[in-house]
């Protein structure tokens, strides 16, 4: 929202709350980036399917954005801009 107060365009604004498996801290800032990148198999911890597909989630907003400047895509449930009038706030979690 602070984007558009200043004159930029909406953006898509996430929380991510998976804490890590064999992890009592919580969900912390680092958690995501072994998911967005795709490297759960290179984590020590005991990873399910249910973040593996967290991930593949994640990997396809991340890549639709990139490609198109739209995270949405086939597949995907939506993910709304966070706009002034529509504060939209995506969470990421195992479902």
């Amino acid at each position: 929202m602070k984007q558009q107060e200043i004159g930029r365009k909406p953006s898509y604004v996430y929380y991510f709350t998976r804490p890590l498996p064999g992890n009592d801290e919580g969900a912390y800032h680092g958690c995501e980036p072994w998911y967005v990148f795709h490297t759960l198999s290179r984590n020590w911890r005991p990873m399910t399917a249910d973040d593996k597909a967290l991930s593949n989630r994640m990997v396809g907003y991340w890549t639709n954005f990139m490609k198109t400047g739209n995270a949405n895509g086939a597949g995907l449930p939506e993910w709304k801009l966070c706009t002034l009038a529509e504060p939209f706030v995506l969470t990421l979690d195992v479902e």
